[in-house]
C-alpha cells in the first residue's frame, strides 16, 4: 500500500479520503474551510445507508441529500441505486470535497447551494426521496426543516429520512412530525465503521 493509499478508507463499498490525504490537505489550503460542520463524514449518514440497503429505492430514483457536506450518502445512492442525486448545502465550501469524493468513486452528484427553507417547489417536485444525516443540530434548524418537510410532502416527495444521534432539536422535530405527518421514529445501532446509537425519522407521503 502506498503512502497515500493508507489515507483512504473503504466503507459500504465507498472510498473516503482521510484528513491526512494530500487531496484533503490541498483543498484545505486552496479553498475556504467548510463553515457549517461540513468538515468530515458524520456517522448518521451511515445509519441511512444501512436503512436504504434494507429498504432500497427504485433504481434511477431522484434523491436530494440535504446538508450534504462531503456528499458520501448521495454518492452511495448514485452508485448503489443508480440514483439521480443532488447534494444541497448552505455552505458552498463543502462542494470541492464532494466533487473529489464523487470522482474517487466514479459517481455523479449535482450540487446546489441553498438553505433548507429556500428550496423551491420546482426542485422538490422532481424528487422521489429526501435524505439528511446530522442536519438538525441547532434549534433554529428545527423550524427550517419542518417547513421543508411540509413543502416536500405538498410537492409529492414520496419519502423523507433524517438521521441524528438524538439531539434535542431533532427529537422535538421528530415529535412534531409524528403528530402532523404520522412519521416514524426508529432507534437504530451502527456497528461499522464505529459503534454508535442513533435515530431515523422516516416520513412517508400519504
Amino acid at each position: 500500500m502506498s503512502g497515500e493509499e493508507k489515507h483512504i478508507k473503504e466503507v459500504r463499498g465507498l472510498k473516503i479520503y482521510k484528513k491526512k490525504h494530500k487531496t484533503i490537505k490541498k483543498l484545505l489550503k486552496e479553498t475556504s474551510v467548510p463553515e457549517i460542520h461540513g468538515d468530515k463524514v458524520w456517522f448518521s449518514s451511515y445509519l441511512i445507508m444501512d436503512y436504504l440497503e434494507e429498504h432500497p429505492p427504485k433504481k434511477g430514483s431522484s434523491i436530494l441529500e440535504i446538508g450534504c457536506g462531503w456528499g458520501i450518502l448521495g454518492i452511495h445512492c448514485a452508485k448503489l441505486f443508480n440514483a439521480d442525486v443532488t447534494g444541497v448545502d448552505a455552505d458552498e465550501n463543502v462542494f470541492p470535497f464532494l466533487k473529489k469524493h464523487a470522482k474517487l468513486n466514479n459517481a455523479k452528484v449535482k450540487c446546489k447551494v441553498s438553505p433548507f427553507e429556500n428550496l423551491k417547489s420546482s426542485l422538490l417536485k422532481k424528487q422521489d426521496i429526501i435524505l439528511g444525516g446530522d442536519i438538525c443540530f441547532w434549534p433554529k434548524l428545527k423550524k427550517s426543516l419542518y417547513k421543508l418537510i411540509q413543502n416536500a410532502l405538498d410537492n409529492g416527495v414520496k419519502k423523507i429520512i433524517i438521521a441524528d444521534p438524538g439531539r434535542s432539536p431533532f427529537l422535538k422535530l421528530a415529535k412534531k412530525c409524528k403528530k402532523d405527518f404520522n412519521a416514524e421514529l426508529l432507534e437504530v445501532e451502527l456497528e461499522d465503521p464505529i459503534e454508535e446509537d442513533g435515530y431515523l425519522l422516516i416520513i412517508k407521503n400519504k
